[in-house]
């Protein structure tokens, strides 16, 4: 289906129902339910550690979208003044290579083995949401009666839930270990001439010839790395399965809220070492220095579409418990001018600057000289926009990326490189990151083999 624009305001009716059964459960159904649609997504939010500031943008616990009824791609012109016609919500997703539209200096020439677009959003046929323990499905009343409504449901209760374990898959690295280091002699030699400040540069796991059941795949995936963005998305033959701890971009009315992430350190399962290792975290001045430096960044991108004045840092490298990992995370705020667009603050902040480097421009073009395949939608985002135009993304990190049709299966990991980084620990960092992806295919260490 191509772009329209419609001329009439469609309405999505809502109402409450019961599952029938625990939540988890009735989840795992919905997660199968996307392998049936050519466009569906579930956006779901595990984060067991909630308290403080990160409770403060916590809305959803659950929303998905299965069929597309209209889907929306090729310019974000077109985005832009569609969604404001529509009168619904969208899901969708921005990735990384949408830089090469918003910025003239910028290309890309690796090859991309999983297919998603430059971006892509559709309207859902059908929606799911819950908030605490109320279940809501909505319809579109132009479309769909209730009794539609009621029939999709009672297909979705039929679902059967796979129980075989996932395969055992041995992945391969696109850079080996002694590669990986000799590169980031190279990027430190860019800082030390002053050509940028930071940068993140990643590298590629993958395997081929792989026959998945994505939806059980994402069903492991957020039960051992339960994380507040995770993502299953199907765009035809491509699929994401994500375990994102990371928002990119959540707009609430002309109020935009932004959260980079940069420090990373491994917990401990003694709860004394555990604090020495948040602790360590907090004073570390290399961490703090990368945090810094990025939520500037941030601050930079969200002043060009903000009124005067009202950007804000509201917390400076706090360090937040994750599942396996602690990360240090900023938070910078500001409003909307009124002048501006409602897409306005992606596309002067898109790709965020966690996953880019300062300055922002040479950063990404040392990554498509240095890194030796396409992202793809990893470092891109995943979310909705709202009836009202608002919206929230993430930022597509720890995350498993699928091609139907050839079956590739990838994952995607990084770190920043500063001039006092250390290249080993940046390596380490990279594998860290990326145990419990790994960990869902084998139970042996297979980076063994990567480290000569």
């Amino acid at each position: 289906m191509r772009p329209v624009t419609l001329k009439f305001a469609s309405m999505r009716k809502w109402f409450s129902f019961f599952p029938g059964e625990y939540s988890r459960k009735f989840e795992q159904r919905l997660y199968q339910l996307v392998n049936e649609y050519k466009h569906a997504a579930v956006l779901t939010d595990k984060y067991p550690f909630y308290n403080g500031q990160a409770y403060l943008y916590h809305e959803f616990d659950f929303l998905a979208g299965f069929d597309a009824l209209c889907v929306f791609d090729g310019a974000l012109g077109h985005l832009a003044e569609s969604a404001a016609s529509l009168n619904d919500w969208l899901l969708g997703y921005f990735s990384y290579d949408l830089k090469n539209d918003l910025e003239p200096d910028l290309l890309s020439e690796n090859n991309d083995p999983i297919g998603f677009e430059r971006f892509r959003f559709f309207q859902p046929r059908f929606m799911v949401r819950k908030s605490n323990e109320n279940w809501q499905l909505g319809f579109q009343t132009d479309h769909d009666e209730m009794k539609d409504a009621e029939r999709f449901l009672d297909v979705l209760r039929q679902i059967e839930i796979p129980d075989e374990e996932l395969p055992d898959v041995r992945f391969e690295s696109n850079v080996s270990r002694n590669e990986y280091l000799e590169t980031v002699d190279k990027l430190k030699e860019h800082i030390h001439r002053g050509d940028i400040y930071e940068i993140n540069y990643c590298i590629d796991f993958f395997a081929k010839k792989n026959k998945l059941n994505p939806g059980k795949v994402f069903s492991e995936l957020v039960h051992v790395a339960p994380m507040p963005f995770a993502v299953l998305l199907r765009d035809n033959d491509s699929f994401l399965m994500g375990a994102s701890p990371e928002r990119y971009l959540r707009k609430r009315g002309a109020r935009l809220i932004s959260q980079p992430m940069k420090g990373t350190a491994r917990r401990s399962s003694d709860n004394q070492d555990d604090y020495s290792v948040m602790k360590s975290l907090a004073d570390s001045d290399k961490e703090r220095a990368e945090n810094i430096m990025i939520a500037d960044l941030v601050r930079n991108d969200l002043s060009r579409v903000a009124a005067r004045g009202t950007v804000k840092v509201e917390e400076l490298c706090s360090v937040l418990p994750y599942p396996g990992v602690y990360q240090m995370i900023s938070t910078v705020s500001a409003q909307m001018h009124s002048d501006a667009n409602w897409l306005d603050p992606v596309k002067h902040s898109f790709p965020m600057g966690s996953m880019t480097g300062a300055p922002k421009i040479r950063a990404m073009q040392l990554i498509d000289r240095y890194e030796k395949r396409s992202r793809s939608l990893y470092s891109g985002a995943v979310g909705y926009v709202t009836p009202e135009l608002d919206y929230d993304f993430n930022v597509v990190i720890r995350s498993l990326l699928y091609n139907l049709r050839s079956g590739h299966l990838s994952y995607t990991v990084g770190s920043a490189i500063t001039g006092m980084c250390d290249p080993e620990e940046e390596y380490e960092e990279c594998l860290l990151k990326a145990e419990r992806l790994r960990s869902l295919f084998t139970k042996d260490n297979v980076y063994d083999s990567f480290r000569g």
